[in-house]
């Protein structure tokens, strides 16, 4: 058992925006991205050759004694740091792991597919990485400027490792460092927190409004337009895809912001944060149907999918899973129809989305508020094993770090 009061270890990843600043330094990030997406074709296709042609399954041992070999063959293989294409070999080998995870679940497996030139844009470091004073150093590439609004916020953390990414036509350095980070103390405070369509309420009142992202969403569109009308292969497309792909992305860090900055306000509120167990893949699938059986309501369904896609509830969960102490989902069946004073349930109290009003004893209070609390109080009932009256299912994550 690792010792409570001791810091223990984390990993932290953080996003600098790279400046290769000379057009020598642009050349070598092309020249190694596009050797990694030859290595990482030619391993899928050798793993595929190998089963179909003798029934043998590859692993990432294999192909690392492979790259060996080949590295004494071939002059512009051992030319790449071997740090760089043992991360590619990594690469394919999770691709692997999902298809054959995905299959024993019987899911849609999708074999892992060969990648061409657009579809293959980040290149792995596994070791070799330093950061300091706004430069980072890499195997093969030596130091580089990076530069990050703030800074780096762990200096004293060890980078271990890296991962390049181009992006709309530039370049981007995701660096993983290893944080030593204290175990909170339970001081026995908990919030219950009720996710809807467009914001986030807390047990204690607060509401937490998603990003207006209209604009950008219209330009969004007017990109996509511009890109379908543009001829293939030609310049101008080619320029309308950059633009697109930017406002794509500052769509996404608008979102990816507010996560964390929810995430970490509700993480520091309390020790104990209760959610609900939402399956978000079942609430959002389409409502089309078939040919035979057409849906009903689609276009009004595919409207509240992309609502409740564009709040990223998995990903506030997901950020919450590390930030809080404790996390603990609870069935989220009739929460927005019980009163939290009296614990009528009653449809008809849910007078709107945002007004609640009990029809047994009169409660008022703000719908999503009225749903965190008695998400809380179920949380609770879970957590101290008084959950009998409480329906149906629900798990406790207690965060647990490496040890350092």
């Amino acid at each position: 058992m690792p010792d409570e009061t001791k810091p223990q270890r984390a990993h932290r990843q953080v996003t600098y925006r790279l400046l290769p600043q000379t057009r020598d330094n642009w050349r070598r990030l092309e020249r190694v991205l596009e050797a990694q997406r030859q290595l990482y074709n030619a391993a899928l296709q050798e793993r595929s050759d190998a089963w179909r042609l003798a029934g043998v399954s590859l692993t990432w041992q294999d192909q690392f004694r492979s790259l060996t070999a080949c590295r004494r063959e071939i002059p512009e293989m051992a030319a790449v740091p071997v740090a760089i294409q043992r991360g590619t070999l990594k690469r394919v080998d999770e691709a692997f792991r999902g298809f054959f995870r995905r299959a024993r679940a019987g899911q849609k497996p999708g074999y892992p597919r060969f990648r061409g030139r657009r579809r293959f844009n980040s290149i792995s470091v596994y070791s070799g990485v330093r950061v300091e004073a706004g430069r980072l150093r890499l195997p093969g590439f030596g130091w580089m400027t990076v530069r990050r609004r703030g800074g780096t916020p762990y200096p004293d953390a060890r980078p271990v490792s890296a991962v390049l990414r181009r992006e709309a036509g530039r370049w981007y350095a995701v660096v993983c460092h290893a944080v030593a980070v204290a175990q909170p103390e339970d001081d026995g405070t908990a919030i219950g927190i009720d996710m809807n369509a467009g914001q986030v309420a807390a047990s204690d009142g607060r509401l937490f409004h998603a990003p207006d992202t209209r604009r950008l969403e219209a330009r969004k569109r007017r990109y996509q337009r511009m890109v379908a009308r543009r001829r293939r292969a030609s310049h101008r497309r080619d320029r309308a895809r950059r633009r697109l792909a930017r406002t794509a992305r500052r769509i996404a860090m608008a979102r990816r912001d507010w996560h964390h900055q929810v995430s970490r306000r509700i993480a520091e509120g309390a020790h104990t944060v209760a959610i609900e167990d939402l399956k978000v893949r079942n609430m959002t699938a389409s409502a089309r149907g078939t040919a035979e059986e057409p849906g009903t309501n689609v276009r009004a369904k595919a409207g509240l999918n992309r609502v409740i896609l564009d709040t990223g509830w998995a990903a506030l969960r997901a950020m919450l899973d590390y930030k809080a102490a404790r996390v603990i989902a609870v069935d989220p069946r009739h929460t927005s129809r019980t009163c939290a004073a009296c614990g009528h349930v009653d449809a008809r109290s849910r007078r709107s989305q945002a007004v609640f009003h009990c029809v047994a004893c009169g409660h008022a209070d703000n719908a999503d508020a009225n749903a965190a609390r008695n998400i809380r109080r179920r949380g609770l009932a879970l957590l101290h094993g008084e959950a009998a009256g409480v329906p149906g299912r629900g798990t406790v994550n207690t965060r647990r770090r490496m040890a350092a």
